[in-house]
């Protein structure tokens, strides 16, 4: 029982007799009997919240996706001939945050009530709903009855491949800029006729078919297929600085993002995709393969990913590639470049592979450092924070430029553009041949 503002007001009122008792003798008896009346409100009303009937059901969707506000649903079936008033709150896992955390509802006699709020999880992985809590508030407003749902359920935390899943669900041919992604380059630069299609925004001139055209008296657009069967094998960073969190997320979490975007175009567009995951060593690898299977284990294996907080070794990733690697790839590397003194030492060996293979170096800036380096110090202490990340970023743009030198391509860009830069310049390596 939880007493409510009311029977706080009314024991208030109360006290006003109590005191006056002390001045007025026989005065006593008239509060006790108010104080036994107020007690007796209070557990009829206890009582009768006790007998409100209610279900409580929680809809998850099968998967949540991490850094996304996720919906979740809760019905609650009243089975009352009079209208109640509740307070919900479903216990959601500490890594997830709930907006709103809890709402007040008036539930109408003998009804259904849906309330939706949404969750954010913070991670991936597997995690674990509690009971669902509601208060019901009784007739007279003085307390409050809070009730336990069992509604104990595991989820799954997936990355955010929502992009992903929209293209699969329609069912057709890769044309990334009619499935609305108009920010990404179309693979139509090759040299082998695949179809015709109507014109759309941001066709080329050049690739516009005038004999077509003139035919259906509208716009029509050639669509050349670039070379299939191409191997491309992504590496993620999964160490120490990937832990570091940049608007909301890892930046593991942002290349896992955009490294199974970039697996899912390149399955869709036929060519041989591969996965090596590595921190002091290599953690997972799938040798490279086509089809729909082999994107379902890279999902799998950056499912369960987290950062390890030890030193990277480069060198004993690029020793590995350069075994098990024997046809020419797209070699797109994700990690972070902050700290100097360990990524010096992905330079010589990523261009000794350069000459055998096609490397992609890609990472997300750090905003926050960016940030601070726009604010005017408020003192000395934040001076000296600007120093060093003015110094950080120095040596990062140093770096980046030594691991360019050797003809290496490089993408450092904001953590929402990751995904979508990833896969412009996957298409672009394609539609020129360098592969």
């Amino acid at each position: 029982m939880i007493p409510t503002g009311r029977l706080w007001v009314l024991l208030c009122l109360l006290a006003v007799p109590m005191m006056a008792a002390g001045f007025f003798p026989g005065f006593g008896g008239v509060v006790l009997v108010l104080d036994v009346l107020a007690l007796a409100l209070a557990a009829v009303d206890v009582g009768l919240a006790r007998q409100v009937r209610l279900e409580v059901h929680r809809t998850l969707p099968p998967r949540l996706s991490v850094g996304v506000a996720n919906k979740v649903e809760l019905l609650l079936v009243h089975r009352g001939r009079r209208a109640v008033d509740v307070q919900v709150r479903d216990d959601v896992p500490a890594a997830f945050t709930a907006t709103p955390e809890e709402a007040p509802l008036r539930l109408s006699a003998d009804s259904q009530t849906r309330w939706v709020y949404r969750v954010t999880p913070a991670h991936r992985g597997r995690f674990d709903f509690g009971d669902v809590h509601v208060r019901v508030r009784g007739p007279l407003g003085l307390v409050l009855h809070e009730r336990r749902f069992p509604a104990a359920q595991s989820v799954p935390v997936f990355p955010d491949m929502r992009g992903a899943s929209r293209l699969l669900l329609s069912g057709a041919a890769l044309d990334l800029v009619n499935l609305g992604l108009r920010q990404l380059r179309r693979d139509g630069r090759g040299s082998e006729f695949a179809r015709l299609r109507d014109y759309a925004q941001g066709d080329s001139v050049r690739e516009v078919d005038w004999k077509a055209t003139a035919r259906r008296s509208r716009p029509v657009t050639r669509v050349m297929e670039s070379e299939r069967s191409q191997s491309l094998l992504i590496c993620v960073d999964a160490g120490r600085s990937m832990a570091a969190r940049v608007d909301g997320l890892t930046k593991l979490d942002h290349a896992v993002n955009a490294a199974l975007f970039l697996a899912f175009v390149a399955v869709r567009n036929g060519d041989r995709v591969g996965l090596a995951v590595f921190a002091d060593g290599v953690k997972t690898y799938l040798p490279p393969a086509a089809g729909r299977l082999q994107y379902r284990k890279i999902l799998d294996a950056l499912y369960t990913t987290t950062p390890s907080l030890t030193y990277v070794d480069y060198l004993a990733l690029f020793k590995e590639l350069n075994v098990r690697l024997t046809r020419r790839s797209l070699l797109c590397v994700f990690t972070d470049f902050l700290d100097e003194e360990q990524a010096s030492t992905m330079v010589a060996p990523l261009h000794r592979l350069a000459r055998r293979h096609v490397p992609l170096c890609l990472s997300v800036r750090d905003t926050a450092l960016a940030k601070l380096l726009r604010t005017t110090p408020s003192g000395p202490e934040q001076a000296y924070q600007q120093a060093v990340a003015s110094e950080l970023l120095t040596d990062r743009e140093s770096l980046k430029a030594q691991v360019s030198a050797g003809g290496v391509h490089m993408l450092d860009v904001q953590p929402d553009e990751l995904s979508l830069a990833a896969v412009n310049r996957y298409l672009d390596i394609k539609a020129r041949g360098v592969l």
